[in-house]
């Protein structure tokens, strides 16, 4: 993802997947419930696995879409709304409207569209649940009048919001407009309702068969972090950083998907600042960035497919040809062990959180007692992961920003939501003997709510062990 990162801190920028088919591509692999598998958390293998054709991407997206539907009249009734009204134009969508279409076939509002969800009988008013008017002409209003003269709201849901962007999608001039055709007896009953629109976004609506897609684009960019931090794609002494975060980009357009940030490739070792920036900016601080045998890389990838977003971070370590080296040191490998270590008290304290309606604040004092409690020395800086929709920094409780390590205002005073995917992102700081220095070691793997351990699950795993080049 992408935060800034001042002194004795680090800036970790996000970067979006591509597509990429490749070679060994192995089918769907097995669809196991969140928190079914047991034992070390670092998989096995990741294979790259081809995602279904697009017609049948686009048939899921729809279904799950369906199911965010479905689910929308729900979130009003929840916060005493009868309304939802979207009203936006192409290319001046609200925020909410990526995460209420199918990516495959459409791609931006059309003239003028307006959404309408309601939490009254579809058979009754003879409203579908969403209306849709698409139209460029002064009917439009007109159409909505009578809507809402057979709904008779008691309020209106609309999307203004002074501090949180997810919840401010109607655009000015388009208000504008909304408010002087709405009858004043409607405009009168419209208010906003920020946990509205972060509900519908941060939602995963798609069950099982969702999850399934999930996975598989974890296991792919996996498969791709591996492939990249190896000989075949880093010769020591020549091969650059930025060499490889291209590298990463061509890999994802030969698998067929996009990505919502440039990949960032960085450069640790014996002499280098180890809690120096991370991400495209380092260049302007330390130039080409060679990749040298000794040296540890981290990688900041993602992947955009099928209106979903991953986020993930991971570490590797060229071994030293001349020294017949087949680990790392030892101070690097305790490093990974205690950035571990902080993960899983992320996750105890999301898991504790959750089950008492708590918020990332809640959760972000809690983690950093417990390190302090430990002496442990890290960042954290988790955030929803989007779904469903444009969005890779998604809606939702954030717990933590690299500058903000005491609460996040506003942000971090949502609450944690169910049927939600997570990036447990963070950075232990450690001693590190052989290069006697303190060195950052950051990670970010993605989490869902399992209702079968009643916790946060990874995805597809977690890092707990060095991808080795050499």
């Amino acid at each position: 993802m992408r935060f800034s990162l001042f002194t004795l801190g680090l800036l970790l920028q996000l970067a979006v997947p591509a597509t990429s088919t490749v070679i060994n591509q192995l089918p769907l692999s097995s669809t196991a419930t969140l928190g079914e598998h047991h034992g070390p958390k670092h998989p096995a293998e990741s294979n790259y696995r081809p995602l279904p054709p697009l017609k049948e991407q686009d048939a899921l997206e729809k279904q799950w879409l369906n199911e965010r539907y479905a689910r929308v009249p729900g979130i009003l009734k929840k916060y005493g709304f009868d309304v939802l009204l979207m009203s936006q134009r192409e290319y001046a969508e609200d925020t909410v409207f990526r995460s209420l279409i199918s990516s495959t076939t459409q791609f931006s509002a059309r003239r003028r569209t307006i959404y309408l969800f309601h939490t009254k009988d579809v058979v009754k008013t003879g409203l579908a649940n969403p209306t849709i008017w698409i139209d460029n002409t002064p009917a439009i209003w007109g159409n909505l009048s009578d809507a809402l003269d057979t709904i008779n709201p008691g309020k209106i849901a609309v999307n203004i919001d002074p501090e949180l962007a997810f919840s401010d999608g109607l655009h000015t001039g388009e208000g504008r407009t909304l408010f002087k055709n709405l009858p004043q007896k409607w405009a009168d009953r419209c208010a906003s309702e920020r946990m509205i629109p972060v509900e519908i976004i941060n939602l995963r609506a798609g069950g099982e068969s969702q999850l399934n897609m999930y996975r598989l684009m974890m296991e792919n960019v996996w498969a791709m972090i591996a492939e990249g931090f190896s000989l075949a794609v880093i010769e020591p002494g020549v091969t650059t950083a930025e060499d490889v975060e291209w590298w990463f980009r061509s890999r994802m357009q030969t698998m067929n998907v996009t990505t919502w940030f440039h990949p960032s490739v960085t450069v640790f070792g014996p002499g280098k600042p180890g809690l120096q920036l991370i991400g495209a900016d380092k260049r302007n601080y330390f130039g080409p960035q060679i990749i040298h045998e000794g040296d540890m890389l981290h990688v900041d990838i993602g992947i955009t497919a099928m209106n979903m977003n991953t986020d993930t971070q991971h570490l590797a370590y060229v071994l030293r040809s001349k020294l017949n080296e087949t680990a790392p040191p030892q101070g690097l490998i305790d490093g990974l062990k205690q950035a571990n270590d902080l993960q899983d008290s992320v996750q105890k304290w999301m898991k504790i959180g959750f089950e008492q309606g708590q918020t990332g604040d809640w959760v972000l004092v809690h983690v950093r007692e417990q390190m302090e409690e430990e002496g442990r020395e890290g960042l954290i800086y988790c955030h929803p992961i989007g779904v469903q929709g444009d969005h890779g920094h998604s809606a939702g409780t954030l717990i933590g920003m690299t500058n903000l390590q005491h609460g996040v205002p506003v942000g971090g005073e949502l609450p944690l939501l169910k049927n939600s995917w997570f990036s447990v992102e963070l950075a232990s700081h450690s001693f590190v003997p052989e290069w006697d220095m303190v060195q950052a070691f950051p990670l970010e793997e993605d989490v869902g709510w399992s209702e079968a351990t009643q916790g946060w699950e990874w995805i597809w795993g977690r890092q707990e062990r060095f991808h080795l080049i050499g």
